[in-house]
């Protein structure tokens, strides 16, 4: 429902370095008016006391002023997760407020969602009957592959016993009724041929008559003729009937153990396919489920409420704030798209001052560094911060100034301000990056550059010397002096009357750095 990316803006990667000290660096915070007075002595005018300074010995500190604006350290993006582009609000709080966790943030139309809700009920209804039938249909399939592969075993085990029976039973048999035939027919033949010699004695003898001699030697060749048919019958088995009886018993078993594997590979087709069928039956089922289910969380996500506590930002000012777009302010009616940003909840109870800092300062910032801020808002109210961290990288002006290189400087605010505070304040900042102690200093305006000399304009009686200096560390009010002046010296804040210098640069014993 919520995209709760809870915004850390504590930049783990910012870096900080040692403070910078040398006068290079540290005149950059110069003032324009001192750097580019040349020190003629053009100026006109009484110089009243209030112009003049008093060298002495004290401290003060070292800050850098910078300004940019608030900014929470954490919040909460709040988005649509509703699928389409066209999810009307019909409610939505107020920007600006402050709300509690489990605040009701805003509401969309919900009649579209219902009406898929109960089409994605009547598509899984219609899909569990589709799954029923097909598992019906599988539990068939395997109960038929198991009957028809039954059968054909029964007929591969028929054909296979038949096999064996007719080897080891009607061969032998068949055989044994041939060699019997031969050998009655050998002994009928022989009988009868030993009974026809004997008769032909008789013959001779007249003990038996013509006929009687050729009724038995036509019964002879009856009886050769039925000998040589058993041997041909005998011969013609061996040779022929044998054998086409064991193919036709062999081709027997072979076809049925072949139709077995037909019926074997046939049913498991069926089989496949019913289980396959189920298998889509299922996805099917599981896919309208999870839209039914998709659904339903989307009901659920036409309502959004806090995730935390924090102040309403709309989504359509953060656009307009950081691309500068015309996207119309969000209101009841506007329609949103899948993961817009409709809500962002900034904890105003941890804030920061985001500032820009020139690269030439950068490198003296430091986290931990104390810090005041002020706003806008309440511009007679300061208050205490600390340095969270300097960015890695430094960013540029801009078409204004491509030149520029700023850094964000990060600057966390303390809670005990009770202030009604706000992101995108105006804060200016000063930042404390180092405390000078016991040393000579003037005001920052009693320092004048020509060249590469700096100087000040030391009182002489009611005149003034350009006197040559050496100068340290600065902040954006005083510089520390290390050659040039001692404690009580008077120097000029302003430039000097006309004719007023009586020593110039490069004229009497001053005309050296000290």
């Amino acid at each position: 429902m919520i995209s709760t990316n809870a915004i850390s803006r504590r930049r783990r990667g910012m870096t900080s370095t040692g403070v910078l000290v040398a006068a290079g660096a540290a005149l950059i915070m110069l003032g324009a008016a001192w750097l580019a007075s040349d020190g003629s002595g053009s100026s006109s005018g009484v110089v009243e006391q209030a112009d003049l300074y008093v060298v002495e010995v004290g401290s003060f500190d070292i800050t850098i002023p910078a300004s940019g604006e608030l900014a929470a350290l954490e919040q909460v993006e709040v988005r649509c997760e509703l699928d389409g582009n066209n999810n009307a609000l019909v409610e939505i709080v107020d920007e600006g407020i402050n709300v509690a966790e489990g605040d009701l943030l805003f509401r969309t139309d919900n009649a579209g969602i219902l009406d898929k809700i109960q089409t994605a009920k009547d598509n899984v209804v219609n899909a569990e009957n589709t799954l029923r039938n097909r598992e019906a249909s599988l539990e068939i399939s395997e109960g038929y592959r198991k009957s028809e592969l039954q059968k054909a075993q029964v007929k591969v085990d028929q054909a296979e016993l038949a096999l064996k029976s007719w080897e080891e039973g009607e061969v032998l048999r068949e055989r044994e009724k041939l060699d019997l035939a031969v050998l009655t027919a050998e002994r009928e033949y022989d009988r009868l041929k030993d009974k026809h010699e004997k008769s032909k004695t008789l013959f001779e003898k007249n003990f038996l008559s013509k006929d009687e001699l050729d009724s038995e030697a036509i019964d002879l060749l009856r009886k050769e003729s039925a000998l040589k048919t058993a041997n041909t019958n005998k011969e013609i088995y061996e040779k022929y009937t044998y054998f086409k009886e064991k193919l036709q018993k062999e081709s027997d078993s072979n076809q049925a153990i072949a139709e077995m594997g037909r019926t074997d590979k046939r049913t498991a087709a069926e089989l496949r396919s019913a289980q396959d069928n189920v298998k889509a039956a299922k996805a099917t089922l599981d896919s309208r489920q999870e839209w039914l289910e998709k659904f339903e969380l989307q009901l659920t996500q036409t309502e959004v409420f806090a995730p935390s506590d924090g102040m309403v930002v709309y989504g359509s000012t953060i656009n307009r704030r950081s691309r500068g777009d015309n996207e119309k302010a969000l209101q009841v009616g506007s329609k949103l798209y899948r993961n817009q940003l409709v809500i962002v909840l900034p904890n105003i109870e941890r804030m920061a001052a985001d500032v820009k800092v020139n690269e030439a300062l950068s490198g003296l910032i430091e986290s931990g560094q104390n810090a005041l801020i002020k706003m806008d808002a309440f511009p007679d109210v300061l208050i205490n911060g600390i340095v969270l961290g300097v960015s890695v990288l430094a960013e540029d002006g801009g078409w204004r100034d491509p030149n520029r290189r700023d850094y964000r400087v990060e600057i966390e605010l303390d809670k005990d301000h009770n202030l009604p505070l706000k992101p995108s304040m105006r804060a200016k900042v000063d930042i404390f990056v180092d405390k000078v102690t016991e040393v000579l200093f003037v005001p920052i305006q009693a320092i004048h550059r020509r060249g590469r000399d700096v100087f000040v304009y030391l009182r002489d009686g009611d005149e003034y010397v350009e006197q040559l200096v050496q100068i340290d560390r600065n902040s954006e009010l005083f510089v520390e002096i290390v050659g040039g002046l001692d404690v009580g010296d008077q120097v000029l804040l302003v430039d000097p009357p006309a004719g007023t210098v009586i020593r110039p640069l490069g004229e009497g014993s001053n005309d050296s750095q000290p």
